[in-house]
């Protein structure tokens, strides 16, 4: 399975129309409202929106917004079970949208769009997509993911939030299922895996980028979380 993918502005204040096919909708710039017929709401960059094959949807962009929109026969696995048509997608999962927009407004390729096609649909079943999500929450997991090499207070990520440090706390945990300490834990060590294995850089340093100065310390949390040492990974 493969997605056409495409970068589409438009002019149009706003359409109401349906089509045979499965379509994504990924703001790059500028926002959209997007009533899918099961859902109404203005999506920004960082969210994708889900239409159905057959089900007509009236699109009202905003003035000089830009998308990546993928065409496809079927969703991928990662989606078929969800019942939102707005999900928050990650960071890898954006950047990659610019990726291919930067490939497709540069040339024609035929081999190469139908190969991002094929490794976008990949990405997308990699994936754990978070449907609605309390902004004020969204803001702090932002926060959280632009410096991993950080540890903020509870106090400083409650200010964010602008939620007092109990209402933040237990807010977090009903929208997240987890704590903001478990959630930053987790994307530490998420991130940590990926540079053992794709990058060549020092686990002394890879640690530090994750929040670890201390390099035992990292690799005894690591060892903990996975079941295994960082240096198992170097060992090809």
């Amino acid at each position: 399975m493969a997605a056409k993918l495409s970068i589409r502005s438009y002019s149009f204040d706003s359409d109401r129309h349906s089509h045979d096919h499965y379509q994504l909708t990924f703001p790059l710039l500028g926002t959209t409202n997007i009533d899918t017929g099961r859902h109404h709401e203005r999506a920004a960059p960082g969210q994708c929106v889900i239409v159905l094959k057959g089900d007509e949807h009236e699109f009202a962009p905003s003035r000089g917004s830009q998308f990546l929109v993928a065409d496809m026969d079927e969703l991928p696995d990662s989606m078929k079970n969800l019942t939102e048509s707005f999900i928050f997608v990650s960071q890898p999962v954006l950047s990659f949208c610019y990726f291919v927009q930067k490939q497709l407004e540069n040339q024609i390729s035929p081999a190469l769009e139908a190969s991002m096609g094929e490794w976008f649909v990949q990405l997308l079943n990699e994936q754990e997509f978070v449907t609605k999500i309390d902004p004020r929450i969204s803001k702090v997991i932002e926060y959280l993911e632009r410096d991993l090499s950080l540890s903020p207070p509870l106090s400083e990520l409650a200010d964010v939030a602008c939620l007092s440090l109990s209402q933040f706390k237990a807010l977090f945990k009903k929208e997240t299922g987890t704590t903001p300490g478990q959630h930053l834990l987790r994307l530490r060590m998420e991130k940590a895996r990926a540079l053992l294995v794709h990058t060549d850089y020092p686990i002394s340093v890879i640690a530090s980028n994750v929040g670890y100065q201390d390099i035992s310390s990292f690799s005894h949390r690591f060892s903990s979380y996975f079941g295994m040492p960082p240096s198992s990974l170097r060992k090809h």
